[in-house]
């Protein structure tokens, strides 16, 4: 039987991607972690030696998709490509006076245009499972917008009306794809639902059941 690998894509700088990680891990997926700084992602698999949960890097740049093609090659040769969780984001300090044509499409290839070039080249291998899922990071910023988060929220609200598109494209393919928005500060450390850990149950309880394209996490 071929390993299942859970694919994480963006570690995160709060917790969060490690939370996934040791939670995923614990059901029995390999994980397999995606993103250009490779420094991190490699922290994050020697972490994760000490829980037991076997974990491996992607490096891949999500703004050419022929880098995520081969991140995805190297994740089909290890095993099964179950799960994938798109976790990466970009938040700068730019107000919206400030913004141009250029700063918004660079923050936009982590919160929106990365996760185009990722669905895309990961359903395939999805769907070949019959009950792959696609799990997507959502905020609450994309409703409510900040004067120093605008590039943020611009790409969180793109992503959340793709994935609401996608989950109903989807609906009888076997393959489930859907959103969590956290509406709250992620704490590592922190007990109560800031927890990353926590949160991540939130994850797991989304791709168990399947029931909502978008869960509100408070």
């Amino acid at each position: 039987m071929a390993t299942k690998i859970a694919l994480i894509v963006g570690p995160g700088h709060a917790g969060l991607g490690k939370a996934l990680a040791i939670n995923f891990g614990e059901q029995g997926y390999q994980i397999a972690f995606m993103g250009k700084n490779i420094d991190p992602l490699n922290d994050l698999v020697a972490q994760l030696k000490t829980n037991n949960i076997q974990a491996f890097t992607v490096p891949v740049d999500l703004a050419d998709p022929a880098s995520v093609a081969e991140g995805m090659k190297k994740i089909s040769d290890t095993g099964e490509l179950q799960v994938v969780i798109y976790n990466a984001t970009m938040r700068t300090k730019n107000k919206p006076s400030q913004l141009t044509g250029e700063l918004l499409t660079n923050s936009l290839t982590s919160n929106l245009l990365g996760a185009v070039t990722v669905t895309n080249l990961a359903l395939p291998l999805l769907k070949a499972t019959g009950d792959g899922v696609l799990l997507y990071t959502g905020s609450v910023v994309a409703a409510k917008p900040g004067t120093t988060d605008v590039e943020q929220s611009i790409g969180k609200v793109g992503l959340h009306n793709y994935v609401l598109a996608l989950n109903k494209e989807l609906a009888k393919s076997g393959t489930f794809a859907g959103m969590v928005t956290i509406n709250t500060y992620i704490r590592e450390g922190k007990p109560g639902h800031m927890d990353p850990n926590e949160i991540a149950k939130a994850y797991a309880n989304l791709a168990a059941n399947k029931d909502t394209a978008n869960y509100e996490y408070h």
